[in-house]
């Protein structure tokens, strides 16, 4: 007789099941919003299952659960587990994907951007991780065109060069090892940057735009042509994504969903795009004892990402921004600026869930 779980022992919530073998190897992990529901549907849809899951079943003997409180925290934990236990009947997401960045490398005198898949609290701006290389490119590429900075690597002493590189005479690099009058240019441009990554992909959208009009108005041409090319492909590869272009380090946010049925909100904190922590407010908004306490405890730990390896923290910055994109529509988000005080941060948050489709982020298209 073919081994079943129990199912009245299993709660319906969410979290990470693991199927294990007699001996208590783990055969197959997964998640699940509702843990009995999702288990249930192993033992009871044995037609058109892949045979690679009937053999897992076949050797199974035990399920065993580690309860979450939430999908977001139940996503986390799975993606840990499997990159740390490999199960056999696992396919996907048991190795760390090596995801491209694109970076801002302010801990140098004259910053310049670059395409990595290196990440570390070193100072720089990070903007990803991107899903592929060609859209990290693409990103590269656009900012590249709106602001001249320098493509080259090592140090830089203004005055010693010779003469500009050919970046320089095609208006590629604003040249600070020029003189220093082009090296306080080019800090001009590296504060700009930093401005329009500040207000969200539509304004970068919207400046790309209007370089194409003033190359139109002056008869460039060729180069309208190539911005116009340009702007369609970091449309394609923005759309949908609102955390793209927000640094790294500024991901910190309280994102609140309503829960109807409840008669309750539920908060998650972000910090520099990690899960921090989670609240479920219960009854009257009036009462925010809890949203107090939480966000007092959020701001009286310093914003620094957790000493946990590299690849653990890329591979949560990749899981927490796909979940806030997956659900940008049912939830508000909230911009918890380091300079604000608690009861600052306090007011926002009350503020947007009460305000029905209300974000304090520009946060871009949506698909």
């Amino acid at each position: 007789m073919a081994w079943r779980p129990n199912l009245s022992e299993i709660p319906e919530r969410p979290g990470v099941y693991h199927f294990r073998s007699a001996r208590g190897a783990i055969l197959y992990i997964g998640k699940a919003l509702n843990l009995r529901r999702r288990i249930a549907s192993y033992v009871q849809r044995r037609v058109g299952q892949p045979a690679k899951l009937r053999r897992m079943m076949a050797r199974a003997r035990a399920v065993t659960i580690e309860e979450t409180g939430s999908e977001l925290e139940a996503l986390l934990l799975e993606s840990r587990l499997l990159k740390r236990e490999a199960p056999p009947f696992n396919q996907l997401s048991t190795r760390y994907a090596a995801l491209p960045f694109v970076k801002l490398t302010l801990a140098e005198p004259f910053p310049h951007l670059l395409l990595t898949r290196d990440f570390a609290a070193d100072g720089g701006i990070y903007l990803g991780p991107f899903p592929r290389y060609d859209i990290a490119e693409t990103v590269l590429m656009t900012l590249q065109r709106l602001f001249p900075l320098r493509t080259c690597d090592g140090a830089i002493w203004p005055g010693v060069s010779p003469a500009p590189c050919v970046a320089f005479h095609v208006r590629k690099c604003a040249a600070p090892c020029v003189s220093a009058a082009h090296a306080a240019a080019y800090q001009r441009h590296v504060t700009a940057l930093l401005s329009l990554l500040a207000q969200g992909c539509e304004a970068i959208l919207q400046r790309v735009r209007d370089e194409r009009q003033r190359a139109v108005e002056a008869l460039r041409f060729e180069r309208a042509r190539h911005l116009h090319a340009l702007l369609t492909a970091f449309d394609e590869a923005t759309l949908g994504r609102p955390l793209a272009l927000m640094p790294v380090a500024q991901r910190n946010l309280a994102v609140c969903f309503e829960m109807p049925q409840r008669n309750a909100y539920e908060v998650y904190f972000i910090r520099e795009g990690l899960f921090d922590s989670r609240i479920v407010l219960e009854g009257s908004l009036l009462n925010l004892q809890c949203l107090r306490a939480a966000l007092a405890c959020w701001y009286s730990i310093e914003h620094r990402l957790r000493a946990t390896s590299r690849e653990d923290v890329v591979d949560e910055l990749r899981l927490v921004a796909g979940w806030l994109h997956r659900t940008q529509r049912q939830a508000c988000w909230v911009h918890l600026d380091p300079q604000m005080s608690p009861a600052e941060s306090l007011e926002a948050v009350i503020q947007a869930m009460t305000t029905p489709h209300r974000q304090d982020y520009a946060l871009g298209r949506e698909p």
